[in-house]
């Protein structure tokens, strides 16, 4: 589907919705680690219990039900809504950075037969703030600057496949045993792609090799989770450098 880019955040722009449920259809819907973890709070549940039952495609996209709709979509609207993840809060509109971070957005075209009315009644920048994204957008920023520098050590490492790295884990050995399934006994494509989705587990080592207590708050709890990846990628990078230094340390690599 090509999308035209055109409009910025103060382009007149308006959205009502009149939860009709035909936008939640049809759709591939991304979720980072910080949506799973706010949506199986709204549910009651773990990450791992989540990422099991509502997941597909190494847990990054929420599963949908054979005739297409999203699996949290019910008669009266949405069951996660109060922590739906980024592109449910942007929509119907999508959204591109270039290279210098500098942000368009486009219109979907509308759904066939759905209610909700699209108008010029505020801005873009207004519709934003009114779904609660700014919190949202800088998680997926900070995550996309995580994986990429992940990627990049790991690229380093020549390992591919899961990142399977457990928080508490020597980063080199963790390294190692990202090339391995998740070991959950999941079907393939609905095993976490790497142990860093599942927040409740990964935490929860985290804080048992720290000493430390397990956030209650979602928001602390993502905050401590991005901690927990930065302080597993510098140890990464620092072994990195040790290796530069001890070519019997390389082999094992």
């Amino acid at each position: 589907m090509d999308l035209d880019f055109c409009l910025d955040r103060e382009a007149a722009f308006s959205f009502t919705c009149n939860v009709c449920g035909r936008c939640c259809a049809g759709k591939i819907i991304m979720a980072g680690p910080h949506e799973i973890l706010g949506m199986s709070r709204v549910l009651g549940i773990g990450t791992t219990e989540f990422l099991s039952l509502y997941t597909d495609n190494g847990g990054t996209t929420l599963r949908s039900e054979v005739a297409g709709p999203c699996v949290f979509l019910t008669p009266s609207g949405c069951r996660v809504h109060p922590r739906r993840p980024l592109v449910c809060r942007l929509y119907p509109l999508g959204r591109s950075t270039d290279e210098r971070g500098e942000e368009r957005f486009a219109l979907f075209p509308a759904q066939p037969e759905c209610e909700a009315i699209v108008g010029r009644d505020g801005t873009v920048g207004s519709f934003l703030e009114s779904q609660g994204v700014g919190p949202y957008l800088g998680w997926s920023r900070r995550y996309g600057e995580l994986y990429r520098r992940m990627m990049g050590l790991l690229d380093r490492l020549g390992i591919e496949g899961k990142i399977d790295a457990p928080a508490a884990a020597a980063p080199a050995e963790a390294a190692r045993a990202g090339s391995g399934s998740a070991g959950s006994g999941q079907e393939p494509d609905r095993a976490p792609l790497s142990s860093w989705q599942n927040i409740d587990a990964s935490l929860d080592e985290y804080c048992a090799a720290k000493g430390l207590a397990v956030p209650a708050e979602i928001d602390e709890a993502i905050a401590l989770h991005l901690r927990a990846i930065e302080d597993w990628l510098d140890d990464l990078e620092s072994r990195l450098g040790e290796v530069r230094n001890n070519p019997k340390e390389a082999s094992e690599l």
